[in-house]
């Protein structure tokens, strides 16, 4: 009597040989003695499907799914046999009962939701998707996949239906550059706040990453949401104004590709605003994550700047500002727009809140409603690797300055400030003492290192260096074009405002009386400063 067992191995091996006829002759002997042998049944199918005969393969692979249903190597080539067919329903249901038997198969996961994304079922994809980078966290193109189905699939709950015409109470600008990895997160979080009357202003600075699809899905699902894109990277400052000055509700927020907010963010943030016009902004307490969203802890963010007084805001706010956790609180959207101080230096962010102290108080919610996610890389090389990174990222002009002394800017921007400010002259006068004293405090060593460093410079008889430190760009008192005028002229106030904080500095004075001399003994007088 034949041996079942041994002519299904034999058959397997000729099959394997590519002796397809003769394979499907055994197969057909032992379902001659054993009709329901569904492992025959099964074999013949993919004699079959390897002729191109996808019909008769699938009546095959059928028939042994009629005995077994869960035959797995059957379920498994019928997938296979619906896939070259292009019917992806078929192939996504055998996929769905073969699943469960494949549970650590992130290949597995990984098909079948690309299937459900093909047939425009995201919300049957998005659990899968989550599932494979629950098994292999590393697979990037699953990452952007995930986002993109988050993105596509999200239908807000509430939204606003006020008509085109409307203007919002908030304003919400969120700039991004290359955010894709956070950004569904972040905007979702925005979206999903409990106070609806808002417009999300959208500024991608010419990503080169996924941001781009995500933003256009988003943007599709909510009418709230206006978004805009910058043929190049303008730079960090010059996409946070851009949110700003498409703005029109009276207050205003950034948000950030990688932070998040909770339900009753803007709504307790906005109470606060409406109920006291002495208040210039309101922000609340933070946790703190990791790159990997693991909770670090809350953010010591608290500075005392809900006085009357603005003097006493001022001088609160610059000795205990740190972590700039309010910068992305909720302001009245006119003191933004009317800040005299966007740009001035790569710190902008301290330096504006010192703007809005003087203007009013700063009030934070003692919830713990903001979510920061550190994600950016702050091992810089050197001080100047430091220096010549954020003036890349934040605003690429400011390398024209040359030899900048970026917190010694920093500090008399924050004098020019008291300076212009609706405070009487005594109050200026005792104010701008404090404040050179308490930056050199606070940044002394970074001002010194920098002051030491253009002293060097100049003392060698270069007036044109950049943070790059790109030997190509220096220029020389020897050779002073009528460029040099200009430069040298911007290196005169530099040097001046820092003599302001350190008059003490004979090197100091003598470099600004160096720069001098040359532009005068050149012809450009009009480059002396009194």
């Amino acid at each position: 009597m034949m041996d079942i067992e041994a002519n299904l191995q034999r058959g397997e091996a000729l099959f394997v040989e590519g002796l397809f006829d003769e394979a499907e002759t055994v197969f057909q002997e032992v379902l001659g003695l054993k009709p329901e042998n569904y492992e025959a049944l099964n074999n013949i199918g993919v004699i079959y499907h390897n002729r191109g005969h996808l019909e008769q393969a699938e009546q095959f692979f059928l028939k042994a799914l009629d005995i077994n249903g869960e035959y797995l190597d059957a379920l498994s080539n019928l997938a296979d046999l619906y896939q070259a067919a292009n019917q992806n329903e078929k192939e996504a249901d055998c996929l769905e009962i073969i699943l469960p038997f494949h549970t650590n198969d992130y290949d597995m996961f990984n098909r079948l939701a690309v299937l459900y994304v093909e047939m425009g079922k995201n919300d049957r994809a998005l659990p899968l998707l989550e599932a494979s980078l629950s098994l292999v966290p590393n697979q990037e193109n699953v990452k952007k996949m995930l986002q993109s189905v988050k993105a596509a699939s999200y239908t807000p709950v509430n939204r606003n239906a006020s008509g085109k015409n409307h203007t919002p109470a908030v304003s919400i600008g969120l700039p991004v550059y290359n955010g894709g990895k956070y950004l569904s997160e972040a905007i979702e979080s925005i979206l999903e706040q409990d106070f609806e009357d808002f417009e999300l202003i959208i500024s991608d600075n010419a990503s080169t990453d996924n941001t781009p699809d995500i933003c256009l899905a988003y943007q599709k699902s909510d009418s709230r949401i206006r978004l805009v894109r910058q043929e190049r990277n303008m730079g960090i400052k010059v996409n946070f104004l851009n949110v700003l000055g498409l703005s029109c509700a009276p207050y205003f927020m950034f948000a950030t590709h990688d932070d998040l907010h909770e339900k009753s963010f803007v709504s307790k943030c906005i109470k606060v605003l409406q109920a006291d016009k002495s208040v210039s902004l309101v922000y609340p307490h933070t946790k703190l994550l990791n790159s990997n969203s693991e909770f670090l802890g809350i953010a010591k963010d608290y500075v005392k700047v809900d006085q009357n007084d603005p003097v006493e805001r001022f001088r609160h706010l610059i000795w205990e500002l740190g972590i700039c956790n309010m910068m992305l609180g909720l302001f009245r959207t006119h003191l933004l727009k009317a800040s005299a101080t966007w740009g001035i230096s790569i710190f902008g962010d301290t330096l504006l809140l010192s703007e809005v102290a003087l203007s009013g108080k700063i009030i934070q919610i003692p919830e713990q409603l903001f979510i920061r996610r550190f994600t950016r890389n702050y091992n810089y090389k050197s001080p100047d690797d430091r220096n010549a990174q954020l003036m890349s990222e934040t605003d690429p002009s400011l390398f024209e300055q040359g030899i900048s002394l970026p917190h010694c800017k920093l500090t008399y921007a924050h004098l020019d400030v008291i300076n212009n400010s609706h405070l009487g002259i005594s109050q200026k006068e005792a104010l701008i003492q404090e404040t050179i004293k308490c930056f050199k405090a606070r940044y002394g060593n970074h001002m010194k290192y920098e002051i030491d460093r253009a002293v060097n410079l100049i003392s060698n008889g270069i007036y044109y260096w950049t943070w790059r430190n790109d030997k190509s760009e220096a220029a020389s008192f020897t050779e002073i074009t009528h460029l040099g005028y200009y430069r040298i002229s911007n290196l005169l106030k530099t040097l001046q405002e820092a003599l302001l904080i350190y008059p003490e500095r004979s090197d100091l004075l003598e470099c600004y009386i160096k720069c001098i001399e040359h532009c005068n003994s050149s012809g450009g007088s009009s480059c002396a400063m009194g």
